[in-house]
This record gives C-alpha cells, sequence and structure tokens, in this order.
C-alpha cells in the first residue's frame, strides 16, 4: 500500500477547505432550524465542496 506524505501547505490548505465547508454547512443548519431561506448558504456549500474537489483531483 502506498502512502503519501502530505506538504505542510497542501494540509494548511485541506484544512482550509474543510474549514470552509463546514462553515456553510453550519450555516446551512441554522437557517433550517429558525426556518429561514436557506438557499445562500446551499451556494456557498455547493461552492466551497466544489473546490475542495478540484483541489484533491489535482494532487492525486
Amino acid at each position: 500500500m502506498l502512502i503519501r506524505r502530505r506538504s505542510a501547505e497542501y494540509r494548511k490548505r485541506e484544512g482550509e477547505l474543510y474549514g470552509k465547508i463546514r462553515e456553510a454547512s453550519d450555516e446551512f443548519t441554522r437557517c433550517s432550524k429558525a426556518g429561514t431561506d436557506t438557499t445562500e448558504a446551499l451556494q456557498r456549500l455547493e461552492a466551497a465542496l466544489v473546490e475542495f474537489t478540484l483541489f484533491r483531483s489535482r494532487r492525486t
């Protein structure tokens, strides 16, 4: 099994993207529980997920 070491810069960027996903997800949850419009939160979540997917696909 091949294990690749990730650079500190890679791990930092990955952590930032995880943070963006978490923030957007939390915002969606808050809006949903409050019964307010979730459109913007879902758009932010989608953008963060796309960015993360592109980031990961470039690395492999």
